[in-house]
C-alpha cells in the first residue's frame, strides 16, 4: 500500500470513530439540553400543584409541565400523590396504565416515586391494588409497580 493510500485508511477511521463517538452521545447530550432548569415561580407552581392532583390526568399535566423542578419538597409530593391515587382511588388506574404505556418517560416518573416517603400503609395498600385488581392488559406495569413499592 503506497503512503497516500495508507494515510487516507487512517483518516477515514478516525472519521469513522469520531461519527461514532458523536451518534452515541447524541442522546445523552439531548436529554441534558432539553433539561429546562427550573425557575423560583415553576417550583412554586409545581409545590401548589402537588397539593391538589387527585386523578392520574393531574399528575400527568404537572408532570409535563413541572418535571424540571422534581427534587426535594416537590418530588415527596409527587410520591405523596402516586402512593394516595394506587392505594385509595385504584378505580383511575386505566387512565394511568393509558398515559404509561403512550409515554415512558411518565411511566418512569411514577415508577420513581414509588418510595421511601409514602407511608407504610398507603404503599401496603397499593401493593395491594397492584397484586390483586391488575386488568390484565396492564400486567407488565402492575409487575414494575409491585417491584417498586417492594423496594
Amino acid at each position: 500500500m503506497d503512503t497516500w493510500s495508507a494515510e487516507f485508511m487512517f483518516k477515514r477511521a478516525i472519521f469513522v470513530i469520531a461519527g461514532i463517538t458523536v451518534l452515541s452521545l447524541t442522546p445523552q447530550l439531548l436529554a441534558e439540553g432539553a433539561q429546562k432548569p427550573c425557575t423560583r415561580e415553576e417550583a412554586m407552581q409545581a409545590a401548589d400543584d402537588t397539593d391538589h392532583l387527585d386523578n392520574w390526568n393531574a399528575v400527568y399535566q404537572s408532570f409535563k409541565r413541572f418535571s424540571q423542578c422534581d427534587d426535594g419538597g416537590i418530588a415527596e409530593g409527587y410520591s405523596d400523590d402516586v402512593g394516595k391515587l394506587l392505594a385509595d382511588h385504584w378505580d383511575q388506574f386505566p387512565t394511568l396504565a393509558k398515559l404509561a404505556t403512550s409515554d415512558r418517560t411518565f411511566q418512569t416518573f411514577v415508577l420513581r416515586h414509588i418510595d421511601e416517603t409514602i407511608p407504610a400503609d398507603t404503599l401496603k395498600n397499593a401493593a395491594k391494588n397492584v397484586k390483586t385488581r391488575c386488568p390484565a392488559s396492564a400486567a407488565r406495569l402492575c409487575k414494575l409497580i409491585a417491584r417498586a413499592a417492594a423496594d
